[in-house]
């Protein structure tokens, strides 16, 4: 069976692996073989006319297929990508004992935004990261007077992740089943020691990422250059907005004594320019951690509301387009029809009431063709409206029905 750590890491590597493989060499060891093959019958038949080029005198002068393969295994060991496999093999190891972290960093985002909103247009936001590993893990990700998840593990209120938002909305939160809870962008820093491996085995496949493997000294600096993820045939719209969905130079740099990694840095390329989005203030292990310090907030202060997707076959919203379900929706938000609302905006929670004191009574202008873009498992709905007080806004509705009734739901966009 396979574990919760092998499946966290089966995603990491498929969220850093970009979809279009690159091989420039993967049949070098088949052709060298092929042409030692071709040697060996050549000297058996002693052809003293036949032409020697630089492959074949070289492989001569060898002698033997097999010393052709030791060649070659040595050849692929001496590649940035072989080096690069190292580097983060050791830094596994000297961090894989660890019971606890704490990762200072900053971001490109806005602090109340969702965890795995990134946009390399805005400034930075600190945010702080705590781990306690163990069974299970125990994890805090903090916004700076903004978004907190976090999870302390089952106590008599229940087993939840806790989200809440600071500052004046610091009151209302969302709690749900940590089982199969993903974090985003933001989550593969819980745990470098899954980050590690993950890009270790990438550097093993060599799957579409270039390695730069630069010594300054005192560190090690490993730079991954990788190309965005999804689909954009149709509209480029989530471009850059996620890890995955990122032209990316992921940068990491290993202290040369311990082989530990001290800092991280991620870039998005935009306009073939590098823009650092994610970087690392500071890394520290088996710092004195308990529970109680993963936050300092108390969480009794906050009304949870249990986020629960509905998922009924009956809803207006089921099993039709997501053209027709954008219409759907935004008729619903000019009467503020809380049953088709309640369950299209199952995602907002507690946060329903200020979208009310916004969207209600507004007027639609238009309402676009659905796209695709990106890996987003939906489709987005460009549309034109005008608010009960006049002003007017353009939306783009994200509308998902990956669901086992295939009910549209609103999954941003307002």
């Amino acid at each position: 069976m396979k574990t919760q750590e092998y499946h966290n890491n089966e995603q990491i590597i498929d969220m850093l692996t970009p979809k279009v493989e690159v091989k420039p060499s993967a049949d070098l060891r088949e052709r060298i073989l092929q042409a030692a093959a071709q040697q060996s019958e050549s000297n058996t038949q002693a052809q003293p006319k036949r032409s020697r080029s630089r492959m074949s005198y070289w492989l001569g002068a060898i002698g033997s297929a097999a010393a052709v393969v030791a060649i070659a295994i040595t050849l692929t060991f001496n590649t940035p990508a072989y080096a690069a496999r190292k580097y983060f093999s050791n830094a596994l190891i000297a961090v894989q004992d660890a019971k606890t972290m704490v990762m200072k960093l900053k971001v490109r985002t806005e602090p109340d935004e969702p965890i795995d909103y990134i946009n390399p247009s805005l400034g930075f936001t600190p945010a702080t990261v705590k781990v306690i590993y163990g069974e299970p893990m125990l994890w805090c990700i903090e916004k700076q007077n903004g978004r907190t998840l976090l999870y302390k593990g089952a106590n008599d209120a229940g087993d939840y992740v806790y989200q809440w938002i600071g500052g004046k909305d610091g009151n209302m939160g969302w709690k749900q089943n940590p089982e199969g809870y993903v974090n985003g962008d933001l989550a593969i820093m819980l745990d470098p020691r899954l980050l590690l491996n993950a890009e270790s085995r990438l550097a093993e496949n060599r799957k579409g990422t270039k390695y730069e493997i630069l010594d300054n000294g005192e560190l090690v600096i490993v730079r991954a250059t990788t190309t965005a993820q999804g689909n954009y045939s149709q509209s480029d719209y989530m471009i850059n907005t996620s890890l995955a969905e990122a032209n990316t130079i992921r940068v990491y740099s290993f202290a040369k004594t311990t082989g530990e990694l001290v800092q991280m840095r991620i870039d998005f390329v935009v306009d073939d320019k590098p823009i650092t989005v994610i970087e690392t203030q500071s890394i520290a292990y088996d710092e004195p951690l308990t529970p109680n310090d993963l936050s300092n907030k108390d969480l009794s202060t906050i009304s949870f509301q249990q986020l629960d997707i509905a998922k009924s076959a009956s809803s207006p919203l089921a099993g039709i387009t997501a053209d027709e379900a954008a219409k759907i929706i935004l008729q619903a938000m000019k009467s503020w029809d809380k049953e088709i609302l309640g369950t299209a905006m199952a995602y907002y929670g507690d946060y329903i009431p200020k979208l009310e004191s916004i969207y209600k009574g507004l007027e639609v202008k238009s309402i676009g063709k659905s796209f695709s873009s990106g890996l987003y498992p939906g489709k987005f709905v460009k549309c034109k409206v005008v608010l009960a007080d006049g002003r007017k806004e353009t939306l783009v509705l994200a509308l998902r029905n990956d669901n086992k009734n295939k009910v549209w739901l609103l999954d941003g966009g307002i």
